[in-house]
């Protein structure tokens, strides 16, 4: 072999060995940030949870009202216990016939008071499309008539059988949002990104950027984030891999030349088929009404737990006297109240613990590394929330509370064992007179 195709080979070799750094940066890059975007969204679903419940309450006392209409007294009340129940939200409107006509808190917001979002013309494109669409709106991030702070609102469109009568609005800061992001991002060791916001007030569509940092090439992993109907548009860009890899690459192809290596095509197949593997079990463990694990679901969390060796705690809930609400009013309202149930727990619940809807008004959670005083200290929290909460569906006002059994488990117990003991602390509170938390001695 003659010194001109040795060069030729070496100078081949420095190119794919850059090739393939870029290319297995680039399959890194996109498994990682598939995995940060995921964690983003769950981290908003959470914060928006508290701004379409409250949107939504209010809305529903405007509906059940006389002349559908509330006094300044009764929207301060309902928005303070409101505001008091859901921290994440900054400020709750009543806007009838689309003019701001109550807020609260009132002195930091009362000059928006008067405000026809109708006829502004930066208000106009989202308004008419809740209007028309009768569906939640999130505009944003837009400054604030008020006070000129950036945030985003949400709008419900409020209408009756004699049309349209206003709409009711949740605010939450642009600031919190982007604290939320950044706090994230940086967590995952994300230094190229950026992310564009959706405003539906304005025409085009990917309107603004919201946050960015470093660089983001053409080869970055482009992601949605959701914010209910709104839709952030994220780019991930991986950092260099540094010389080490690059040798490690070089040196490996200097070996691949040697051996047979299977088709690019062949790894995404199994790629994709991985992922459909994997949807196809979250699907198998997701229960189809509430959106949390099913009981199957919940039994594999547990034995992962056991063969980690791991203790805590497992919670059974029931929801009281839940039989007499779908007798009273039927199973279709019965079932919306065990989405809202499922929502405000899934809104509360730590990311580290396991939620699930087991059938029935019953709910479990596992609360790894948890005692029984601690458990039951979190649970208790859980339960007044819970009986805090108004529950407003089909211009019904439904109180509802939860009894709690609590019982400890450690690496070597069985799930059925658990779950008794669990099962005899919910009999005990039921027993006791509901809405309490038990716990197995």
């Amino acid at each position: 072999m003659n010194r001109t195709i040795k060069a030729i080979l070496i100078i081949l070799l420095f190119m794919l060995t850059e090739l393939l750094a870029s290319e297995l940066s680039t399959v890194k890059n996109n498994i990682e940030s598939a995995k940060t975007v995921n964690i983003i969204n769950k981290e908003m679903k959470a914060i928006f949870n508290d701004v379409l419940i409250t949107a939504e309450v209010l809305k529903e006392m405007i509906l059940i009202s006389d002349n559908n209409s509330v006094s300044l007294d009764a929207f301060h009340k309902l928005s303070q216990t409101l505001l008091s129940t859901y921290n994440n939200v900054d400020s709750l409107l009543f806007l009838p016939n689309g003019i701001v006509t109550l807020v609260y808190p009132y002195e930091e917001h009362k000059r928006a008071i008067g405000h026809n979002v109708s006829q502004d013309k930066y208000r106009t494109l989202g308004a008419n499309q809740s209007i028309i669409g009768k569906k939640n709106v999130i505009i944003g991030p837009v400054k604030l008539v008020q006070n000129g702070k950036q945030a985003f609102i949400l709008r419900k469109s409020i209408s009756n059988q004699d049309g349209f009568i206003g709409f009711s609005a949740s605010v939450i800061y642009l600031e919190s949002i982007l604290n939320t992001l950044e706090k994230t991002l940086k967590s995952e060791n994300v230094n190229n990104y950026s992310i564009i916001g959706y405003d539906p007030d304005n025409a085009n569509y990917y309107e603004k950027v919201i946050s960015s940092k470093g660089i983001v090439n053409c080869r970055a992993h482009k992601d949605i984030i959701n914010i209910f109907n709104t839709n952030w548009q994220i780019s991930i860009s991986s950092g260099d891999t540094g010389i080490e890899f690059r040798l490690l690459s070089f040196f490996a192809l200097l070996l691949i030349l040697f051996l047979i290596i299977s088709p690019i095509k062949y790894f995404n197949k199994y790629r994709r088929s991985e992922k459909e593997r994997c949807d196809l079990q979250n699907e198998a463990h997701t229960d189809f009404l509430t959106e949390l694990l099913n009981r199957r679901g919940f039994e594999n969390r547990f034995e992962t737990l056991k063969k980690e060796n791991t203790s805590g705690s497992i919670a059974i809930f029931d929801i009281d006297f839940f039989k007499n609400v779908n007798d009273s009013y039927g199973h279709e309202v019965g079932d919306k109240v065990l989405m809202q149930f499922s929502k405000l727990c899934a809104a509360k619940v730590n990311s580290e613990f396991t939620l699930s809807r087991t059938g029935g008004e019953e709910f479990m959670m596992l609360m790894p590394h948890l005692n029984q005083v601690q458990a039951k200290q979190y649970c208790d929290q859980l339960r007044e929330s819970v009986a805090k909460a108004p529950f407003f569906i089909q211009h019904l006002h439904i109180n509802i509370t939860v009894s709690i059994g609590i019982a400890y488990f450690n690496g070597t117990d069985t799930m059925k064992s658990a779950l008794s003991d669990a099962d005899e602390a919910l009999y005990e509170a039921k027993k006791t007179g509901r809405n309490r938390v038990c716990i197995k001695d």
